[in-house]
């Protein structure tokens, strides 16, 4: 499973080296290193291609006819692109994605649990601040759905 953060940078060409924990984990847990990345609120998110599949079968069992889940369906599938490593650990993010994520040189990878998260550092900082002034109320949030 993915957990921790990497600082790394994208190159000109768009291009991430997948840190070596995270390409581990993907062997490991799931035997494979293909990845779909899509959009998710202020940052990308890679699945791997087996939670991928998983997040497909609950999304055919939404009722898609109401706004708000179409609404989100279109956004977070619309985006989805399937990715493959290079022989360097490399992936290339499509530049749509690249634009939407508003990736720049230095970004950093998140692990959650069956996926990772890519954010702009810059993003990313201000994000994690928010999230650690306001970690009390968060973690009691937490504890109220059983985590």
């Amino acid at each position: 499973m993915f957990s921790g953060r990497y600082i790394h940078s994208i190159d000109d060409k768009g291009r991430i080296k997948l840190p070596q924990k995270i390409k581990e984990s993907l062997i490991s847990n799931y035997n494979n290193t293909t990845l779909v990345i899509t959009n998710l609120d202020k940052c990308l998110v890679a699945y791997p291609m087996e939670e991928w599949r998983k997040l497909e079968e609950k999304a055919l069992k939404l009722p898609s006819m109401q706004k708000d889940v179409l609404e989100f369906l279109r956004y977070f599938f619309s985006g989805a692109s399937e990715l493959e490593l290079d022989k360097m650990d490399r992936f290339l993010i499509p530049q749509s994605l690249k634009i939407s994520g508003n990736l720049d040189k230095e970004i950093i990878l998140v692990g959650i649990i069956n996926r990772f998260e890519i954010w702009n550092k810059n993003l990313w900082d201000a994000n994690f601040e928010g999230a650690k002034t306001n970690f009390e109320s968060i973690a009691a949030t937490m504890s109220q759905i059983g985590f």
